[in-house]
Formats: C-alpha cells, structure tokens, sequence
C-alpha cells in the first residue's frame, strides 16, 4: 500500500513537472491576438500599439487578426474554444464581454468561465455632442430644449446596442427626457448626419470626434468619464454637467481561454504591461486620446462584471433588444 501510495505520488509530481516545464518553454510558436472588429477600432489599434513589444520579449511572433462578426461573437466564440496554451489571446471591448451576454442570447461563450483575464490595457472616453446651429452650449442647455420640446427629437448611434446606443439610452433614462433613438451602420454617416443637424445629439469616442470639435463642426457638451478626459481637459465630465451617476466609455483589455495556466497569464500581464508602458506606444496613445489604464487579472475580472451588471440594466429598463 504504501509503495502503491508512492508510485501515485510520483507519478503526479512527474505530470506536474512535465507542466512546468512545457509552461517554462512557453511560447513556443507564434501568438495570435484575436480581435473581433475590423481594423480601425480601438481594440485593433491598441493590440498593434503592443504586439511589436510584446514580440521582441517573448522570443515569438506576436501576430494580430481580426475576425469580425455577428458582433465580436465570431472572435469572441473562436478563442473561447481554442487551445488554452497561451498561443491564442483576444483584446477585446466592452461589446463582447458586458453587452452581448445582456443583448444576444444566442451566444456561445460564457465571459467568465470561458476568458481568463489578463490586464486591462485603455480607456476611451465617450464624449457628449451636438451640431452648432443646436444654439446649445452645455448639458444644461440641452436638457432644457429636450424637455421643452419632448418627443420631437432624437440621437444617433453607430447601430443597436452599440456602446454609442447605450450611452445615449443611459443618458435618457438619467435625464428623464423623451427622445428617439436613431440607429446608424457605423459611426461616420452617424456624425455626417449630426453636423448636418438632421439629429440633435449623440455619444461618440472622443478620437474620431477631435476633429469635428477642433474646427467648429460639432460642440462637445461633455466627457463620459469621472475624470476630465486628458486628450480635451477644457471639456466637463457628464456629472460636472449635472448628471449624476452618468459614466460612460469603451476601452480595451487582453484575454486568453479560460484554463490557461496562471504562470502563463502572469507571463503574459508582465509582457503587455511593459509593452504599454514603452514611450512610443505610451506617446501614440495620448495622441490618440487613449488613457493607459493596467490593470491585475483580478482587478480586470471584477471590472467585467460590474460592466455587464451594469449595462444589463440599462438594457432592461430601456427594453433594448437586437430587433428594436
């Protein structure tokens, strides 16, 4: 019995050496990041930001992919069910991980059980804005020509249940006000038809909106985080504006497949936060208007449910579904 006993606990020390070693040898291939839009988003930009470092110090390719469709769900259902070696990874966005498991029943990945956290990366500050010829200036202004004339005007956002749209929605329910949402196929025709004033307001990131608040096209009311945006500091938060409990922005974070050995993802938080923290990357993304936020596995994993938590009821008590 006891050389029985012996011989099992070898053998698991043997198996638990094998582990080690193969973890040790990791990687040992190239490393895909899976992204779930196309190019040009901001998850996107910032795996290409980071994946040229995170190369040089793990001795492999560090390749980017993009793998758009039904949402993020496409990519989000690849890595779910890919190898958890650490050789597939998935910088992703808030859609993925608190929207869709609120929005798409049909999705097959579970965001906790399926994703291991690795570090949240950047924050996007959503931004508050309106055409000129609006005669508004502030949050104030806005909310008094809303509720003056309830029911006769509308936002637009780049499609349903889009962080633009839920940000708009948030804004509605937090305000009180009476308004319609216009859904578009993607931010630009969104803003086209905002300076064009055939809407009154909308949420947009606040990158792709510097331009048109730079050369007068579009006014920015407010920013969606708690802090005054870095990129715009003359811009008042949401709150500052008046309306509490408002908070607002998309960002990007790094996962690999749930199971992925812990001293893999240790491996992988020290790789992606040196990463970010290199100067030309830190410098793109201030000009970028992209806030560097690091973040442990663990601080990210609770960051994730207090997303979808929150969304969720935004989504419920909007009555928000994918064919409305």
């Amino acid at each position: 019995m006891i050389l029985f006993t012996r011989r099992i606990l070898l053998g698991t020390a043997t198996l638990a050496s094998f582990a080690a070693q193969a973890q040790a040898a990791w990687p040992t291939a190239p490393v895909r990041i899976i992204i779930p839009f196309a190019p040009g988003g901001v998850p996107d930009i910032v795996a290409r930001l980071v994946a040229p470092h995170m190369q040089a110090g793990l001795g492999q390719p560090v390749l980017v992919e993009n793998r758009p469709g039904a949402g993020g769900a496409v990519a989000a259902e690849l890595v779910a069910r890919a190898v958890p070696d650490g050789h597939t990874l998935f910088m992703t966005t808030v859609s993925t991980q608190a929207i869709a498991p609120n929005l798409r029943p049909d999705i097959r990945y579970d965001p906790d059980r399926d994703f291991a956290p690795i570090s949240l990366i950047a924050r996007v500050p959503l931004v508050l804005l309106v055409p000129p010829a609006l005669g508004v200036r502030d949050v104030k202004g806005l909310l008094d020509l809303l509720r003056r004339e309830p029911g006769r005007h509308a936002y637009a956002s780049s499609g349903v249940g889009a962080p633009l749209h839920l940000a708009g929605e948030l804004f509605r329910q937090l305000a009180g006000v009476d308004v319609t949402h216009v859904p578009y196929r993607g931010s630009s025709p969104a803003l086209t038809d905002l300076v064009a004033g055939r809407v009154t307001f909308m949420f947009d990131a606040l990158p792709p909106a510097v331009p048109f608040i730079a050369d007068g096209r579009l006014t920015a009311l407010g920013v969606g985080t708690l802090e005054r945006a870095r990129a715009r500091p003359e811009i008042p938060t949401m709150q500052e504006a008046g309306i509490a409990g408002f908070e607002a922005y998309t960002w990007a974070a790094l996962y690999a497949p749930g199971g992925t050995p812990a001293a893999i993802i240790d491996r992988l938080h020290a790789e992606v936060t040196k990463a970010a923290r290199q100067p030309d990357v830190a410098e793109r993304m201030q000009q970028l208007g992209y806030e560097l936020v690091i973040s442990t596995p663990a601080e990210l994993a609770a960051f994730q449910r207090r997303e979808r938590e929150k969304w969720g009821e935004v989504i419920r008590r909007g009555n928000i579904s994918i064919e409305n």
